[in-house]
């Protein structure tokens, strides 16, 4: 039935208590097979409320990768293209500002389905959902590695039905996390091929070169490559000083980052920042360190040296003092912005652009519950039996396992890199865990050749199993609840399982009546629906490269009427001033309800006190009711969308959504506004 001899021996066996090696292999395609149905089923669920890009992001990903099918990739390597629909007036650099391969990908895919009548704006918005159930095949080939095919089945099944991987992988989140995470677990997988001691010198090259091409895929896709240029020199290292080393992982170490660099570097970005910044540093001494030592311990065997940690102290030592005379000199740049956020959660608080966005906040034992669910009691069980083991592949697991950690509790968003780990180690847990109790099934009803009395009762592992697997359902309960909802445009930007038009016919207004170069002004969530889906200008949007302008439109839409417009024609050259209010109903009148405009004008008044001092929570809400005053126009907005009779002086609306029909006839419903106001001239 399965003829390939290569594929069936590449996927390993499932070592059921019975069948023969055919009949596990066979067994372990289907399994296989249902995870990544499983997978890429539930991450389309999304679908009964229309197939659209999701979030704000992948817009602009979309956006990027149609001007590369139209215009090529050579614009890519000289940074030519300055897109003027965005960043108005100044423009934004699309090559210097957007990692690449994620558009390159999509283009990729869509030469290949093209003739099948779809388009790259399909490849967009089903990419996500199958690049996340290739990820968890690409998991299960770690896994096996790790503690045999059970294990890897399992991490894939736990990854497949991860509420945090869920979240980021759906239909249409066309952004770097979806073949991000993809690299991520390639790479490590090729790394620890490479650096096994099992390997032959040749196997290990070829798994290093492959490790090294994964690793720049990551590198043009996702800034979350600093993370990889940390774990890994990380790794070598502790692998130095547990005495694990081998001069191949020297040599490998050096392909694998060598290479990655190298194909990176033609890119604008990251460019030379794989070189130039701080987030380099842990590679460079990584390599100091592994140089150092072979040179050093071929030395010590030659003159008979018996202390044989001298070598890795002198490492060391060299290799601090080289990282910080380099930073010191000024050839590197140092971490910042929500990079350094990351390694150090106690600067965000100097950042209100950092905090304002809900996926740089830091997690909390019920984000990391309700990401993770039952998994994280499992996850402890795989550190122990990774810890207790001590091979080169639990090291890397464990150390993976804490560094994602880390870094998911001071940014929740990097619950996503946290996720193949944790997957992986609940799964190895929980495998370790049930083989002794197969063990004792096997030995006890099955017929064997030579009886051993089983360690444990068949009967209480038995049940001690199911109980196992009953308590992880609600994990995978939630993993369908995560899934099933629109995605963020189709239910305007809140958390309400229905279809919202509201955003929807906003942007066919603004592409059929504000004039071609005129940027319509809104807070920065909604710039690259207005510039892209709108098919307008806008003036700033969520890659957020230039926080003065932001703090300029804090400072319009908490001014009164006539200043807005006055800074607006000043600072943006338009009198278009988009709001989204969203309200709900509450003893018959319509309350603000916290999902649009009225909810973040915190934020609008922190980032924009930073260059306008008058401009402050204090000073926008005097009444302490907790939104901006009636005099400004921010203010203005939101009672007009609760309701309420409103004077405009300085400008007029002459675009409200259609839900505000709700309020005009006292319906009791909720509401998602988008009101345009115009400048009277």
């Amino acid at each position: 039935m399965f003829k390939n001899k290569k594929f069936l021996s590449f996927t390993g066996k499932i070592s059921l208590p019975f069948g023969g090696p055919k009949v596990n292999q066979i067994i372990q395609i289907v399994c296989l097979t249902l995870v990544f149905f499983i997978a890429f089923t539930i991450r389309i669920l999304p679908l009964k409320w229309g197939a659209y890009l999701s979030e704000f992001d992948p817009y602009w990903h979309w956006y990027v990768a149609k001007y590369i099918a139209n215009n090529g990739v050579g614009w890519i390597f000289t940074d030519s293209w300055i897109d003027t629909r965005t960043w108005f007036p100044y423009g934004r650099h699309v090559a210097s500002t957007t990692p690449m391969g994620l558009p390159l990908t999509a283009v990729a895919f869509y030469q290949l389905v093209k003739g099948f009548n779809v388009s790259l704006l399909d490849v967009a918005i089903w990419l996500p959902p199958f690049m996340a159930a290739v990820t968890c095949i690409a998991l299960y080939f770690w896994g096996r590695d790790v503690g045999g095919s059970e294990t890897g089945i399992l991490a894939a099944l736990f990854l497949a039905l991860n509420s945090a991987y869920i979240g980021r992988t759906t239909l249409g989140f066309f952004k770097h996390e979806c073949v991000g995470i993809f690299a991520i677990v390639l790479a490590s997988f090729l790394f620890l091929r490479a650096v096994k001691p099992e390997n032959s010198f040749k196997k290990g090259l070829i798994y290093s070169i492959m490790a090294g091409l994964a690793l720049a895929y990551l590198n043009i896709s996702w800034g979350a490559f600093y993370y990889m240029f940390g774990l890994i020199p990380l790794f070598v290292f502790v692998a130095l000083i547990t005495q694990r080393y081998t001069s191949k992982i020297l040599i490998f170490y050096l392909v694998t980052m060598g290479i990655s660099i190298l194909l990176t570097l033609p890119f604008p970005r990251p460019g030379l920042g794989v070189l130039s910044t701080m987030g380099a540093i842990p590679t460079l001494a990584g390599f100091i360190v592994l140089a150092m030592y072979e040179a050093l311990n071929r030395l010590r065997f030659k003159i008979k040296i018996k202390f044989k940690f001298m070598p890795i102290i002198l490492c060391i030592i060299v290799a601090a003092i080289v990282s910080a005379g380099i930073y010191l000199s000024g050839l590197v740049s140092p971490i910042t912005g929500k990079f350094l956020a990351v390694v150090n959660p106690a600067v965000r608080g100097a950042s209100p652009i950092i905090e304002s966005v809900a996926e740089h906040r830091m997690s909390t034992w019920s984000s990391f519950y309700q990401g993770f669910g039952n998994l994280i009691f499992l996850a402890p069980v795989g550190f122990y039996f990774a810890f207790k083991r001590g091979k080169l592949e639990d090291i890397y697991l464990i150390l993976f396992g804490l560094t994602s950690l880390y870094f998911a509790s001071s940014y929740i968003r990097l619950n996503l890199i946290l996720s193949p780990a944790l997957c992986l180690l609940a799964a190895y847990g929980l495998t370790q865990i049930a083989k002794p109790v197969m063990k004792a099934v096997k030995a006890a009803w099955l017929p064997v050749k030579k009886k051993v009395a089983p360690s444990i009762n068949p009967i209480a592992g038995l049940a001690f199993l199911f109980i196992l697997i009953l308590a992880l359902t609600p994990t995978f309960m939630q993993a369908l609840e995560s899934a099933y909802s629109p995605v963020t445009i189709a239910s305007a930007s809140t958390p309400l399982r229905e279809y919202r038009e509201d955003w929807f016919d906003a942007l066919e207004w603004i592409n059929e009546n504000v004039p071609e170069g005129v940027p319509v002004v809104c807070w920065w969530d909604y710039g690259y629906w207005v510039a892209i889906a709108g098919n307008s200008t806008s003036v700033a949007d969520n890659a957020t490269i230039n926080t003065t302008q932001i703090a300029h439109i804090g400072q319009v839409l908490l001014s009164n009427e006539t200043l807005a417009f006055n800074l607006s024609k000043k600072y943006f050259k338009s009198d278009y001033i988009l709001a989204f209010v969203t309200t709900f109903p509450i003893y018959g009148q319509h309350r603000p309800w916290g999902y649009g405009d009225e909810g973040k004008w915190v934020w609008m008044a922190r980032i924009a006190h930073e260059y306008h001092p008058e401009i402050s929570e204090e000073t926008v809400d005097r009444d302490k009711n907790g939104l901006p005053d009636e005099n400004t126009l921010l203010g203005k907005i939101i009672l007009y969308a609760c309701g309420f009779p409103v004077n405009f002086e300085a400008g007029k609306i002459v675009y409200v959504s259609p839900s505000h029909e709700y309020v005009v006839k006292g319906e009791q419903k909720i509401t998602t506004q988008i009101i345009i106001v115009k400048g009277i001239s």
